[in-house]
């Protein structure tokens, strides 16, 4: 089967090792009343009555019927809308709810190798050992090195209780491991944070997905208590999620006021807002071009309510809400619906956001950013020295 994962983003490959969805027919064009798109149905309906009658070679319709709809997704010419196949759409549907089912690590894959990044509290892999930088070399008989990084992470993926056997090294080129462990539920590690020099407390935001906030609002309540005097905030990498989730992270760092507005098709809008209420910590975001989506909107709401100091690099200019519409064969449709608007009022669709202060990283820095320490992280740097 082809591969379906958009790489064109990030490297980043969440491994849970294991929105709102409506229902609609396949393609969400031919319906009782017929294709609500002549040229499609005309095309369509040619190169398949063509292909039945002439084409030699055996074929497999449901395979053909995944690339039509790959096929009129691209046609869209909307980089952001994107067709999920069935046998994918269980794990997309859990890993937008905040969970996976699996050893519960997230990881960085190349072409050889896979490294863990992140390992979720009471989750298998720690109950087996597994570190942030441990190196997975391999899992039930086969091996990154001869099979290929998505061949291994396919291979521990499955059904929740089932056992899976993964090897796994401190070192890229070290002693191997082996832990036989079954695969659970887990909750994905979204917010975490820690206390700098200065009492600066530092939060990093993985995603907006469903219970991020709950999670941001716990780690930030406690750096408060421990007496954080000021904030960095970390949306570096970070893929977007939920609106609901970002709003309500913005919303004790914000004052009374509109936090997003998204509008539709039809022009209906949905207005997204902050009470009064909010703590009054100075505070630095973190951005750089994979903050996507409610990512650099979470730093321009900061922005324009001069809340905050943006540090980093120019975030990328997503401009659209998307909305997942599952299809009645059990593949899916994640399509673009509403455009969505800054608290002053802009799309940000191809324009994306300038830091207040621009710091790159080097090449080096950037392939090893997911392990870097607070010293040897020059955007983090620059936001204590700005906050110090």
């Amino acid at each position: 089967m082809f591969e379906w994962r958009e790489n064109k983003v990030s490297v980043t490959t969440a491994l849970f090792l294991c929105v709102t969805t409506a229902a609609v027919s396949v393609l969400g064009c031919y319906a009782a009343t017929g294709w609500r798109t002549s040229a499609v149905e005309d095309k369509l309906r040619e190169i398949d009555r063509i292909a039945a009658e002439q084409y030699v070679g055996e074929f497999d319709e449901e395979k053909v019927a995944d690339y039509a709809a790959v096929g009129y997704v691209t046609g869209l010419e909307d980089q952001w809308s994107t067709y999920i196949p069935a046998d994918q759409y269980e794990a997309y549907r859990l890993s937008s709810e905040g969970k996976g089912c699996g050893i519960g690590v997230s990881v960085i894959s190349g072409d050889d190798s896979v490294r863990v990044y992140l390992v979720y509290e009471d989750s298998p892999a720690a109950q087996a050992g597994i570190e942030k930088g441990d190196y997975i070399v391999g899992a039930e008989g086969l091996t990154v090195e001869q099979d290929g990084a998505d061949t291994v992470i396919d291979a521990i993926q499955g059904e929740e209780g089932t056992e899976v056997t993964v090897s796994f090294s401190k070192e890229k080129d070290g002693a191997v491991q082996e832990a036989t462990m079954q695969r659970a539920m887990v909750t994905q590690k979204m917010a975490w944070g820690q206390m700098l020099d200065a009492n600066i407390g530092y939060i990093r935001i993985e995603n907006f997905h469903v219970g991020s906030a709950e999670q941001f609002q716990q780690v930030l309540d406690e750096l408060l208590a421990d007496g954080a005097q000021s904030l960095v905030l970390d949306v570096r990498h970070n893929g977007g999620g939920r609106v609901k989730e970002m709003s309500e992270m913005l919303d004790p760092l914000l004052p009374e006021g509109t936090i997003m507005t998204l509008r539709t098709k039809s022009g209906s809008e949905t207005v997204y807002e902050s009470d009064a209420e909010m703590i009054d910590q100075p505070i630095v975001v973190l951005v750089d071009d994979q903050s996507i989506s409610a990512a650099e909107f979470f730093a321009a709401a900061l922005q324009e309510y001069d809340r905050a100091t943006l540090v980093g690099t120019h975030t990328t200019g997503k401009g659209r809400a998307q909305q997942t519409f599952e299809l009645s064969d059990g593949s899916a449709l994640n399509l673009s619906v509403e455009e969505y608007f800054t608290p002053q009022g802009n799309n940000l669709a191809g324009v994306g956001i300038a830091p207040d202060v621009e710091v790159a990283l080097t090449d080096a820095q950037s392939a090893n950013f997911y392990f870097l320490s607070p010293e040897e992280d020059p955007q983090l740097q620059k936001a204590v020295e700005i906050l110090g």
